[in-house]
């Protein structure tokens, strides 16, 4: 197949890379000419493990990149990966986004053939219905071959290749049975050497299972940080107390370290976004605010902890780690 992935960032570059060794034609677009060039080059803009390797080989043969989108109606998939940074209160900045998936809509206007969108970004489920299928069917003109679809990355700081390569799950969110398949077809070299889940779902659920993922690791690390407070208080061993709850299937070895908290650049603006977006409905998404609300106070918990053993009035303090749980 020949894909198009839209944006040249860290799931972009990551995905293109990914597909190109699954033996897909990929096109990379940016409109960043560096980053154009650094790819075109063989080379990633981002440190990543293995994934120089991959764009040296496929670079330039199953991998080139562009600042046109005149390669996307010539695909058959395109997957938009712009980022969405956080606004002030919690809520995704959705304009570069918007903007990527309207000149999209733009590229594939005069297609006579149907064509996949796909969302890769993480979005929430109502912008999906309210900002992003207008936006693409706006530069498409209504085109009705165009569909829209989600499929969310869980890829992890650090192991974002293998993450791709031996996924957990796959998430197909589409409004079709056909884009469905369509999904299929693009991880279908994946799909052949892995025994993976596959979630087949609409768009907006598909976006929910992210947050809800994120969301739930998160609370289940502060969950773990406030026992482990529990545990400082009563003079007990927390670790000790964690290695034995995680033999309960229910509950699972995983993210059971107590420590500093949750960070990096997918837990803190997920949760954040869920909760701005919870509150935009007038729910109020209390467990999840607790979650926040005890993260940030570990560090100074372990400030606490600290000051029990020495003086630090006035002192600098080194933190050695810095090990994303994202």
């Amino acid at each position: 197949m020949h894909i198009t992935v839209i944006g040249s960032g860290y799931v972009g570059t990551t995905i293109a890379a990914c597909f190109a060794d699954l033996g897909h034609d990929v096109t990379a677009i940016d409109i960043d000419e560096e980053i154009v060039e650094t790819l075109n080059d063989g080379k990633s803009p981002i440190s990543e493990p293995g994934l120089d390797e991959l764009l040296e080989t496929h670079a330039g043969n199953r991998l080139k990149a562009t600042t046109s989108y005149d390669a996307v109606p010539e695909s058959d998939v395109t997957f938009l990966a712009i980022g969405t940074p956080s606004n002030d209160d919690g809520s995704i900045d959705l304009g570069a986004l918007e903007a990527a998936a309207e000149a999209t809509g733009e590229a594939v206007a005069d297609k006579d053939e149907r064509h996949l969108v796909v969302i890769k970004s993480t979005v929430t489920p109502p912008s999906i219905e309210t900002v992003l299928e207008p936006a693409v069917h706006r530069g498409a003109n209504e085109n009705e071959n165009i569909e829209v679809g989600m499929n969310p990355e869980f890829l992890r700081e650090g192991s974002a290749v293998s993450d791709f390569l031996s996924p957990d799950k796959l998430v197909f969110g589409a409004s079709s049975e056909w884009g469905t398949d369509r999904l299929h077809t693009v991880f279908e070299p994946l799909l052949e050497g892995h025994d993976t889940n596959v979630v087949e779902t609409d768009p907006q659920t598909a976006a929910m299972i992210k947050y809800a993922n994120n969301a739930f690791l998160a609370s289940k690390i502060s969950l773990v940080n406030d026992l482990g407070n529990i545990c400082k208080e009563f003079d007990l061993d927390a670790y000790e107390v964690m290695d034995a709850i995680g033999l309960d299937d229910r509950i699972s070895e995983q993210f059971l370290r107590s420590g500093v908290g949750w960070g990096g650049s997918c837990f803190p603006k997920d949760v954040n976004a869920i909760i701005a977006a919870a509150r935009e409905e007038d729910y109020d998404p209390a467990v999840l605010e607790a979650t926040v609300e005890v993260n940030d106070r570990q560090p100074e918990r372990m400030l606490e902890l600290l000051e029990d053993h020495v003086d630090l009035e006035g002192s600098r303090i080194a933190v050695l780690g810095l090990a994303l749980p994202c």
